[in-house]
């Protein structure tokens, strides 16, 4: 199965979200967009697993949710990767210090190095994924004119364990597991 490490949104910042992607799709050309309900901020994509190492990573989920408490992050920075004038992903994240969100993914990424799965290459970089494009783009002048409205608090409570279901119409994400922040 197809696995990740995620942090689910709420309702609410899923269709702020989506009402950001309906402002932005006309102006940035043939793109695939994310589902609303597929938003989530990625802790660690972890690829085809076995199903009988299930038990092993919710026992890692849960080690690392008890070194953490509940926290806030703010999304109000749009950007792509690996640049705004090559956009090849764009997405939206924190502008300012995410120090939090990026330690709990450094959390997961030392745990699941120790059980054996390839090391992350990337810098760890909090974010939701808008939009994909096969070809780069130039969205510099798009990202500069954006407007989020305000920033979107985003609650930042239990690590989910995702199954990703990969079909022709886009991926269907299924919760495998939840486990709360705080160890409760």
């Amino acid at each position: 199965m197809r696995l990740f490490f995620c942090v689910e949104l709420e309702d609410d910042a899923k269709r702020e979200l989506g009402a950001l992607i309906e402002r932005l799709r006309p102006r940035c050309g043939h793109a695939k967009w994310v589902a609303r309900d597929n938003l989530h901020l990625t802790v660690r994509f972890l690829g085809e697993v076995d199903e009988r190492r299930l038990g092993e990573l919710e026992a890692l989920a849960r080690e690392v949710a008890r070194e953490f408490s509940p926290f806030t992050l703010e999304l109000d920075m749009l950007s792509a990767f690996p640049s705004p004038r090559r956009a090849r992903v764009l997405w939206v994240g924190p502008r300012g210090d995410a120090g939090e969100f990026v330690a709990l993914m450094r959390a997961v990424e030392d745990r699941v190095r120790s059980l054996g799965f390839r090391p992350e290459i990337k810098e760890p970089k909090a974010h939701v994924t808008l939009a994909r494009f096969k070809v780069p783009r130039d969205l510099s002048e798009i990202i500069g004119k954006a407007d989020l409205k305000r920033p979107l608090r985003v609650d930042v409570r239990t690590l989910t364990l995702m199954r990703s279901e990969l079909r022709p119409e886009g991926p269907i994400y299924t919760p495998v597991f939840r486990v709360p922040l705080g160890g409760n």
